[in-house]
């Protein structure tokens, strides 16, 4: 059976994502879940397609399998552990590796390619949970389903893989240097000769989009999700503001801010180019003027004047990180880790405590202040830090033996 999600837009702007056959009919169940279970518990349309497309891998498993988990649970079977086994080995895989050309799913041996661990940890976590939730409804009660069905989702949950500090490498060390960056900018400048497009007002908006990136640390999905409303010119700041299944949106794929919403102050310099955009090239773009999306598609064609899409964004940074060698780690999220790092020099430099550091920090990010994120993008700077600490006493010991002798 060939699945896919499907997500699509609804009327009123809200949008849907359902797991459908070949055919294009929605799986019964996986819809029923999403309804009751997902979008009952107000969870984002991201979150819920994440969930779907574990669902998917969950159901192709079954297939390879030949397992039916609705005739099983309405027999009053339950999963054995080896098929629990079996269900963790298969969701290490990338969905190109579970059903590859003439249907032959290729086992797990030596150093076959995986998914990540926390791709694989998500998997499980919403498999079992759409398992307790399907033998529910389908088990037939009796004094003891209950238990034996939370013992059984208890099972799957286990099957998770480590998640910690240790098991993957260090989140904190994705950066980039300021060189670097400065060399980036220079060539998306307008007018550069280096410049990777040559439509004037394409480069105006993309210099536009990396330095208010490198200069605010907010998301991609806040990125695409401005309004030039948000921007308050006559007091140089910009609110960030959450706007799921806004209706004036035409993409399909919404950019959704995921953070709490704020106002974060621009340098008048940099809200002057923000002037520039809109009033000198953004209006010029067919289109344009029906939404009040900041950043839009300049090129022909049946989206040009729509908001740029996170597709597009993606593009937009894989062109850039293939100039050179040394772009080769830009992406969004690493200026979001730039940005923490040069915040938490300019804390030192202010000699702030702590306390004081990780509540503005949590503030322009849009964290809560007990999340403990701040500290998790707060490492680079703490390893430094460290460091330096480590290398003085070495010094200091060195030093004092010198004087013995």
């Amino acid at each position: 059976m060939q699945l896919s999600v499907r997500r699509f837009r609804g009327e009123s702007g809200e949008r849907f994502s359902i797991l459908v056959d070949e055919s294009g009919m929605p799986l019964y169940y996986p819809a029923l879940y999403v309804t009751a279970e997902l979008r009952g518990a107000s969870l984002s349309i991201n979150t819920i397609n994440s969930a779907l497309s574990a669902l998917k891998a969950m159901y192709i498993w079954q297939g390879y399998y030949g397992l039916d988990l609705e005739s099983r649970f309405k027999r009053s079977e339950l999963l054995l552990a080896h098929e629990i086994h079996s269900l963790r080995d298969f969701m290490q895989k990338p969905f190109e590796s579970m059903v590859p050309q003439g249907g032959n799913v290729v086992a797990l041996k030596g150093r076959q390619k995986k998914v990540s661990k926390d791709n694989q940890y998500n998997r499980m976590s919403v498999i079992a949970s759409y398992v307790g939730f399907l033998a529910g409804r389908l088990h037939p009660m009796t004094a003891t389903s209950a238990k034996e069905i939370a013992a059984l989702a208890a099972q799957i949950k286990a099957n998770r893989p480590k998640i910690g500090d240790k098991s993957d490498a260090d989140r904190s060390d994705s950066h980039l240097d300021d060189d670097v960056l400065d060399l980036v900018e220079e060539i998306l400048k307008p007018g550069n000769e280096s410049n990777p497009v040559a439509d004037i007002g394409l480069q105006f908006r993309n210099a536009l989009m990396f330095t208010i990136l490198r200069l605010t640390g907010m998301r991609r999905g806040e990125l695409l999700n401005l309004k030039i409303e948000d921007f308050d010119f006559a007091k140089n700041t910009l609110r960030i503001v959450r706007r799921a299944d806004s209706d004036g949106d035409p993409r399909t794929y919404q950019p959704l801010a995921k953070t709490r919403e704020r106002s974060f102050p621009l340098i008048p310099e940099l809200m002057e180019r923000i002037h520039d955009y809109v009033s000198k090239h953004r209006g010029k773009v067919p289109g344009a003027r029906k939404h009040g999306y900041l950043f839009v598609v300049h090129r022909p064609g049946k989206t040009q004047g729509w908001p740029v899409s996170n597709s597009g964004f993606g593009k937009f940074i894989e062109k850039l990180s293939g100039l050179a060698d040394e772009f080769a780690g830009l992406h969004a999220h690493a200026l979001r880790h730039h940005w923490n790092y040069v915040f938490s020099k300019s804390c030192d430099d202010k000699n702030w405590t702590p306390e004081k550091e990780q509540k503005l920090r949590s503030y322009l990010m849009g964290w809560s202040e007990t999340s403990g994120t701040a500290n998790t993008y707060n490492k680079r700077h703490i390893k430094e830090a460290a460091s330096k600490a480590a290398m003085v006493l070495q010094e200091k010991h060195l030093r004092k033996s010198s004087d013995d002798r």
